[in-house]
């Protein structure tokens, strides 16, 4: 907005014919009022509309378009700029700190965006380029022909210390003229210390501050850009830096190299910014025993993927799977009811179309899908049938209910099967025949059935469908279906129970748990009965918590209340002090540890605190010798204790795989102690060798563990 669109447009149309077509423009909207004499109109607080009105004018005339301008006497005069450019349309690039407004109007208009870490953090640009990408998706836009470019502050040396030292002097320098620029401004950054007491801006003046304490303050900003803000160190730390960025949804790297270095230090330090620039971007081949699924995804050129809403979701909160994910170019998600902020999560990771798939196993697996469009809000619908397949939603009574109005699902045509095996009167209730088959034009050997899903749903009134929950007490967990009565007749058979009832809770986002419910005679061993009904039943079925009432909360009606049912309040029983001799593989403590009634300190602590904060509990009632899924935690969870494990002790190193063959509290903190933290550029921690025999053996185990799952799917 500080020059007149006409003038831009010309210029730039030199540039890019002399580049034969590589012009493109960063436009910021500027904020020094002096900088506005050209165009005084657009002085701030205009500054911000006018930018974007001139990005639009600008793409008018760099398309060849007229565009009006007013003359001295008011009327307009229609102007085509030349020398023609040589590319079609400019690329743009709106430029912005910290506003999230202006992330959002970029994606709006559909250009790309240049920022930089003077006033963020790399979290707080995380947040700002979902609300980018959610932006260009509602507009139209795919995220994937736009660019995010962030520009850092970079010198990289043979060691963190050489490049401290080369870098600290420049870099002072430019903060200093940087807080001398925009004065008080400087202290709403965070890379400055705002005094106390100050609560504006305009408060503060740098001048007042002495030697010493100016020194002090840009020694701390120094030290915050070096660690957090820049691509300061090695090329393991410019790596690093890099691959958190390409996490976060940056597309490419503005390295900021003149600050004041020396030329000829500017120019040696070129050569370690290219290692970190061609290992960041060299093809990746999975280790040859690395069986995950990002692996997988990376080893076959995975283009489609069908899942449960449970395991994207367990996808996405794994870094090197949200980057694998970026390679599928279809996602099937069924089995569960989608929630639209996993849809648009998801989206953050991939460019993939994304269904809905719903059906039950009775008919053939699928039986509706819906394409989900961009900006969903709360749980995606199921869609329409697929071809061949008819779905009534119906009343009590069998007939057919009005737009709107709750009823069952009834599914008919080709996927519809021929019934339960040997049980010819659930086969008669859930199978009844198809009275409406006929008149949508479904055929088949007669008799047409249709099948009763028991699942509740509504029509829309654009003919999609709404679903609702169960007409039963039928849940889904991480994708597999459940009765919970049979969990109840598990529970009642517990001695001393009198009566016995289990819901699935949503305890956080996404995750839902069992809980079971009683009423008994007398106190009542939670971690026994878990334990006896873990003999019973799978894994899934174990509720996640068991809690003992007194009665039952009762509807008017008398019957039981499960929406007044109480949250879980897990309390721990207190524990002897035991020697743990068992070896630190087996997840248990090293030998000679004694397990005391609470955590240590360092890694310790830390990883109590997360699993406290995922699994509801209180992290002084977790042990040492505790086990992360003993205490309610699932494969789910797992992942999230992880990610926050590996962000919070700084442990990239940490694998998914050891969340698992070191579940208890000291088994981890002590393999973590034992492979030490990885010094930048230092060799990774060296993996546990594993015999030979052993991985046979493993992999044997897997391979029966598919066939008895193939055996019960069929």
């Amino acid at each position: 907005p500080l020059h007149h669109p006409a003038r831009i447009a010309e210029e730039w149309a030199v540039i890019d014919n002399l580049t034969n077509g590589r012009a493109a423009l960063g436009i910021a909207s500027g904020w020094q009022p002096d900088d506005f004499v050209l165009r005084p109109e657009n002085t701030p607080p205009h500054n911000k509309p006018a930018m974007f009105a001139t990005i639009e004018t600008l793409r008018k005339l760099w398309r060849g378009e007229a565009v009006d301008f007013p003359k001295a006497d008011g009327s307009m005069h229609s102007v085509v700029t030349q020398p023609r450019p040589v590319s079609k349309e400019l690329p743009i690039w709106v430029t912005t700190a910290g506003n999230p407004d202006t992330w959002k109007e970029a994606g709006a208009i559909g250009a790309n965006v240049l920022t930089h870490l003077l006033g963020q953090s790399i979290e707080e640009v995380a947040e700002k380029i979902r609300l980018y990408h959610a932006a260009l998706r509602e507009n139209g836009h795919d995220p994937k022909d736009f660019t995010v470019t962030l520009m850092l502050h970079t010198y990289l040396a043979d060691s963190r210390e050489k490049a401290a030292e080369i870098a600290r002097g420049p870099m002072k320098d430019y903060l200093r003229s940087a807080a001398g620029l925009i004065k008080q401004y400087a202290w709403a950054f965070p890379a400055f210390k705002k005094p106390k007491g100050v609560n504006s801006a305009f408060e503060m003046d740098l001048g007042v501050l002495g030697e010493e304490e100016l020194e002090a303050i840009l020694d701390f900003a120094f030290e915050r850009y070096f660690e957090d803000s820049g691509l300061f160190g090695t090329v393991a730390d410019g790596l690093a830096r890099v691959e958190q960025l390409k996490r976060i949804g940056v597309d490419e790297v503005a390295c900021l190299i003149d600050y004041g270095i020396a030329p000829d230090v500017v120019l040696e330090g070129l050569k370690p910014l290219a290692q970190v620039l061609a290992r960041a971007n060299a093809p990746s081949e999975p280790d040859a025993d690395d069986f995950s699924l990002a692996a997988q995804i990376l080893r076959h050129n995975v283009t489609h993927m069908q899942c449960t809403p449970s395991m994207a979701r367990m996808i996405a909160m794994n870094d090197e799977a949200r980057l694998a994910l970026g390679r599928v170019k279809h996602l099937l998600v069924g089995g569960e009811a989608l929630p639209g902020d996993l849809v648009e999560d998801l989206r953050e990771c991939t460019g993939a179309s994304i269904l809905n798939m719903y059906g039950p196993t009775e008919t053939t697996i699928w039986s509706t899908c819906e394409t989900v469009a961009a900006g969903v809000r709360g749980t995606v619908n199921v869609g329409t049938p697929i071809a061949n397949t008819g779905v009534y939603v119906l009343d009590e009574a069998g007939r057919p209910v009005p737009i709107g109005v709750p009823g069952e699902l009834h599914i008919g045509g080709a996927g519809v099967t021929r019934g339960y095996w040997e049980r010819e009167e659930l086969t008669a209730e859930r199978f009844p025949a198809d009275p409406f088959a006929a008149e949508i034009g479904l055929t088949g050997p007669a008799p047409l059935r249709m099948y009763r899903t028991g699942d509740l749903v509504r029509w829309r009134a654009d003919g999609k469908l709404d679903f609702l929950g169960r007409t039963d007490h039928q849940v889904k967990i991480r994708g597999q279906r459940i009765e919970l009565g049979e969990i109840e007749a598990a529970l009642a058979a517990w001695p001393g129970v009198t009566a016995s009832v289990v819901v699935a809770r949503e305890m956080a986002p996404g995750d839902l748990r069992l809980v079971g419910y009683v009423t008994a005679h007398g106190d009542l061993d939670e971690a026994a009965v878990r334990a006896e009904l873990a003999r019973h039943l799978p894994e899934v079925m174990v509720p996640a918590h068991i809690v003992r009432l007194d009665a039952f909360p009762l509807t008017p009606n008398k019957k039981i209340d499960r929406k007044a049912l109480p949250a879980p309040q897990p309390t721990r029983a207190p524990r002897p002090k035991v020697a743990a001799a068992a070896p630190a593989a087996s997840g248990a403590l090293p030998a000679g540890t004694e397990a005391a009634s609470g955590t240590g300190a360092g890694a310790e602590a830390q990883i109590a605190a997360i699993w406290a904060r995922i699994l509801g509990l209180d992290p002084r009632d977790i042990t040492v010798e505790d086990n992360f899924f003993a205490l309610g935690g699932h494969s789910l969870l797992a992942v999230q204790a992880h990610r926050e494990i590996r962000e919070t002790l700084k442990r990239p190193d940490l694998s998914i795989t050891d969340i698992f063959r070191f579940p208890t509290l000291g088994g981890l903190a002590g393999h973590l102690a034992e492979t030490g933290s990885p010094e930048p550029g230092g060799p990774a921690p060296t993996a546990p060798v594993v015999d030979e025999a052993d991985r046979s053996e493993m992999m044997s185990k897997r391979r029966a563990m598919r066939d008895r799952r193939r055996m019960r799917a069929g």
